[in-house]
């Protein structure tokens, strides 16, 4: 279908054209257009970006730029719309312009056939995610194994519909029997369920209680979880982890707390004092030589003996931090999502969860690809609410012990088969190499300006066009970019087919009831 004509000086990355009579409905922000190239007459295909309409009676101050919406001519106005090029079509895709297109080329609304191709994916290797956003005929795939293996971020505003996108990832994922594990920070994904996948929840006060194994936790770890610690207590806690680490294949909360019992006992006789008929000693003291024993004993003091021990016990009482842990083959299963409820933790706690969990996953699978039987076979795509909580920028002053794990994902968990889904509301306090390290971007509604900056510095694939598209989506709207997708479309996501959770309160009906 003919809509206009190019007009005015053209590049190899734009046009603009005037609109033929009749045609305006067709010209609105997003739609595809096409083209002939000058010389070689190859079909470039478009994208409108910008729609001027001038005034002939008034000054060019007085000129609106439009958006959105569709073009209404009025008496003595014109509007110019300006395109984007994405590139001409080829057999793999589309290409870059070598020639350029002339002035006065006759400019077509592109046939929903063309779009289909140049969007064309393997439907058994895909994930139908929605339609075009001005083509509701035209469906949008993503590459589920570059959207896995080379990461994506989900990225909006509270509101927007991070969550529910995720939700229509995951079905697509699980229809695919893929292994998914998801870190629920608000309980919106607990109650999904498919008819040919299993799901299982663990959480930190249900009946499914979520483990971990102590012997997994670095000195780092127990800072975030006892925050109150001295620096002295921290010296003895890192003497006594290394000792437990020297003499233990794997231990728990209370092998710690037996050492402590021996300092304690160590301390009194140093001090000649008698110790008492009911303290027993828990463990076999013959495996720790009496030296190293005696050397922590002298540096420590019995009031900093007696505060550690009293927060090891505190933390023993959450029953969380075990022996074993969860066993990974029950976490990462082969046509399951894996969901860890963390809405009724406290945030240190959560972060520790997320580290652990994520560095034994990962340790896993690298010892898997170096031929190590007994390790995870399964590979595995984790999937992380509000990870700028867990993968904060390096510049502040928070100590996050996920970040650095998370890193290395981003960074190297392509080649061991462990794929990193972040969501986050604040792009702008995620880690630059984490959010780098994301090649597929699924961007809804931002209208800070600095998180619009800081997705533009630290994302190749997202350009100023882009950056300027986002305050002006809908809810339910998004704009795709990166490898797994062949360009960048604005998409409306499809409906979900699971329960949705963490839907908006309907204040005034409850007010009514009440």
């Amino acid at each position: 279908m003919n809509i206009g004509q190019v007009i005015g000086s053209t590049t190899l990355k734009m046009f603009r054209f005037v609109i033929k009579e009749g045609q305006e409905q067709h010209v609105k922000r997003d739609e595809f257009v096409s083209v002939k190239e000058s010389v070689t007459d190859h079909n470039v295909i478009g994208a409108i970006k910008e729609i001027i309409i001038s005034n002939e009676l008034l000054p060019d101050e007085f000129g609106r730029d439009l958006r959105v919406g569709d073009i209404i001519l009025k008496e003595g106005e014109y509007p110019v719309p300006t395109v984007k090029i994405l590139g001409y079509e080829t057999p793999d895709g589309l290409e870059s312009l070598r020639h350029g297109i002339k002035p006065g080329s006759q400019v077509q609304l592109a046939s929903d056939e063309q779009l289909k191709r140049i969007l064309a994916q393997d439907v058994k290797k895909s994930a139908h995610v929605g339609t075009l956003a001005t083509r509701e005929s035209v469906p949008v795939y993503l590459d589920i194994n570059e959207l896995v293996s080379r990461h994506c971020a989900v990225l909006a505003m509270t509101g927007a519909g991070k969550s529910y996108t995720v939700g229509v990832l995951v079905e697509e994922l699980m229809k695919k029997k893929g292994s998914i594990l998801l870190f629920d920070l608000h309980g919106e994904f607990k109650n999904m369920s498919f008819e040919k996948s299993g799901v299982k929840v663990y959480g930190i006060e249900s009946k499914n209680k979520i483990k971990i194994e102590v012997s997994a936790l670095s000195t780092s770890d127990y800072n975030n979880l006892m925050p109150d610690l001295t620096s002295t207590q921290r010296d003895l806690l890192d003497e006594i982890l290394g000792m437990s680490y020297r003499f233990y294949e794997k231990y728990d909360l209370k092998v710690i707390l037996n050492i402590l019992d021996i300092l304690h006992d160590l301390k009194k006789e140093g001090e000649g004092k008698k110790k008492g008929k009911e303290e027993k000693e828990k463990v076999d003291t013959s495996i720790f030589p009496e030296s190293i024993l005696k050397g922590i004993a002298r540096k420590a003091s019995i009031s900093t003996i007696g505060a550690l021990s009293r927060r090891i016990k505190r933390l023993e009482r959450m029953d969380i931090f075990t022996t074993e842990g969860t066993p990974l083959n029950e976490l990462v299963v082969g046509n399951q999502l894996t969901i860890i409820n963390l809405s009724e933790s406290e945030e240190g706690i959560s972060e520790i969860i997320v580290a652990a969990v994520c560095r034994s996953i990962f340790d896993s699978r690298k010892r898997h690809s170096k031929g190590e039987e007994k390790e995870l076979s399964t590979p595995t795509f984790i999937v992380i609410e509000e990870a700028h909580t867990f993968a904060p920028r390096a510049y502040t002053d928070i100590v996050s012990p996920s970040r650095n794990i998370l890193k290395k994902i981003a960074r190297e968990g392509r080649k061991f088969g462990v794929g990193l889904c972040i969501i986050s509301q604040r792009p702008n306090k995620l880690d630059a190499d984490v959010l780098s390290q994301c090649n597929t971007q699924i961007i809804m509604k931002i209208v800070n300006p600095s998180d619009q900056e800081y997705i533009r510095q630290s994302v190749e694939t997202i350009t100023e066009d882009i950056v300027k598209d986002l305050p002006g989506l809908t809810r339910g709207e998004a704009i795709i970019a990166g490898s797994a997708i062949k360009i960048p479309v604005s998409v409306k996501i499809r409906p979900r087919e699971t329960i949705v959770g963490g839907s908006d309160l309907d204040i005034v009906g409850i007010w009514n009831k009440t």
